[in-house]
């Protein structure tokens, strides 16, 4: 049970219980009245005998969040890239501005504080948990509403956990999710898109950009293709794609942390002491697992590549080194997105001419196209661009539905300020909607006004008031059945 004890000018509620691992400790805590210790010492006792007694606990957010991420990527089997994300999100977002607050201290409005905090912070104000110092230009370019979303759901989740492990009986993240303030996506429309693919000089990146524009490939998944996943015969000839592998560069840190079994493959090291590893991965999703299909000039250009692969062997067999990929330099190692990228915006910047967009934004184009070229079929077009859900591709791609719609407003018009009036019949008087017993003067009233069913309009006529009262109830009653109409 607990105590009261009074030290100088302040008293202090002291009592008994166990911490996380059973053993007994004391605990005391201190008030400036009398009157505020007497209540904490009778909200103790309860908590002890109910059980929903927090146990003091020191830990700060920064300890939490470390102890957090390696059962959060274990547990959800994290990608290398994830893995790095989070942590730098800790590092360079979270730890500086509330990292050494104790989680039980933290309040609701200490995370809002932080969120409106994080709104006025320059994008890159700290790297790797160390501040930097920031140009003028660079102080004028904010955080964007997504990475605090972002910041949000990783203190949502991480929040949730600390809930149960005890340290705390309530997270303190907002209700609601700071906004996001999205922006329309840049995007090409499909001639475009071929006029821009007619340009493109560099085979390997004239087939890569044509995988994505015609298949909706994400650049990873592009360079993860192996010759085995092509099926020329498959779809009576047509041609199919399995798409089961992604490539991707990772932290040497984050692929000793995550879940080995994420990995297909790691790729020798180019460089000597590098930080970061070339490796073949599982895709994003389950979804991104999926098989789709060729058409024919992609089919022609695929077959093409193939041969060329077998050239560059040919050519020089004791230099080529085969790495197993589709996608290969000419010395037969693998293609990384860092030189894929490099080469999407050396032509980019040959061909000013067309809207700039990052190598992504072709993804999304092709997504666009899809979805107008089927009418608006999303279940279908989720199974060519691997969207987790179709959910999901509707919240991208809803504006493909502007099209459909500017046609309907087009046909509305076109039919609506077209018809012909002449002759055109007014509506029926709203004398028609009054019943049948009201029209024909079934109304029978007293002297007074009352209802009389025993008198007849006649009868009533001969009382003074008899068919003042009857037009009356008429209004009354014609206002009664207009509302139950109207309703």
């Amino acid at each position: 049970m607990a105590s009261i004890m009074k030290r100088g000018n302040t008293y202090s509620v002291r009592y008994n219980y166990k911490d996380h691992a059973g053993k007994p400790c004391k605990g005391w805590e201190t008030f400036k009245t009398k009157a505020e210790a007497q209540e904490r010492k009778i909200t103790v006792e309860k908590e002890l005998l109910d059980g929903t007694f927090l146990v003091p606990d020191t830990m700060t957010v920064e300890e939490m969040l470390y102890k957090w991420i390696p059962i959060q990527s274990s547990k959800h089997k994290w990608s290398p890239k994830t893995y790095t994300q989070s942590v730098a999100m800790v590092q360079n977002l979270i730890v500086p501005y509330i990292g050494k607050r104790k989680v039980q201290d933290l309040r609701t409005y200490d995370i809002e504080q932080f969120y409106a905090t994080l709104s006025q912070t320059p994008c890159g104000q700290y790297v790797h948990g160390e501040k930097q110092e920031l140009t003028e230009n660079q102080k004028k370019r904010l955080l964007s509403s997504t990475s605090i979303h972002e910041v949000h759901t990783l203190l949502k989740t991480a929040f949730s956990y600390a809930v149960d492990w005890d340290l705390i009986h309530k997270s303190p993240t907002p209700r609601e999710a700071p906004k996001v303030n999205t922006e329309e996506r840049t995007i090409w429309d499909e001639r475009t898109m071929l006029a821009a693919l007619q340009t493109i000089e560099n085979p390997a990146l004239h087939l890569a950009v044509h995988l994505s524009m015609i298949l909706s490939l994400r650049e990873g998944e592009i360079l993860g293709l192996q010759p085995g996943d092509l099926d020329f015969d498959a779809a009576d000839g047509r041609g199919a794609i399995t798409v089961n592998k992604a490539m991707q560069r990772a932290n040497k840190e984050a692929l000793s942390k995550i879940d080995p079994s994420q990995i297909y493959h790691t790729f020798p090291d180019r460089r000597e002491g590098s930080k970061s590893s070339l490796i073949l991965k599982k895709t994003k999703t389950k979804k991104s697992n999926r098989v789709l299909y060729m058409t024919k000039p992609l089919k022609e250009e695929l077959l093409a590549w193939l041969d060329k692969m077998k050239q560059d062997e040919q050519n020089a067999p004791e230099k080529y080194s085969n790495c197993g990929q589709l996608f290969r330099l000419p010395d037969g190692l693998p293609i990384a997105p860092d030189v894929l990228t490099k080469w999407y915006r050396q032509w980019r910047a040959e061909h000013p001419e067309f809207e700039k967009i990052v190598f992504h934004g072709l993804r999304h184009s092709s997504a666009t196209y899809q979805l107008l070229q089927s009418g608006g079929d999303f279940k279908s077009v989720q199974g060519n661009t691997g969207h987790a859900t179709a959910t999901v591709l509707m919240d991208t791609y809803a504006h493909t539905q502007d099209r459909p719609r500017l046609e309907l407003a087009e046909k509305i018009e076109a039919d609506f300020y077209r018809q012909d009036t002449a002759g055109a019949a007014p509506q029926a008087s709203p004398e028609n909607k009054i019943p049948a017993f009201y029209r024909k003067g079934g109304l029978r009233c007293t002297d007074n006004g009352s209802p009389n069913p025993g008198k007849t309009p006649a009868s009533a006529a001969a009382s003074p008031n008899g068919w003042c009262s009857a037009a009356l109830w008429y209004s009354w009653a014609c206002l009664a059945w207009d509302y139950l109409f109207l309703c």
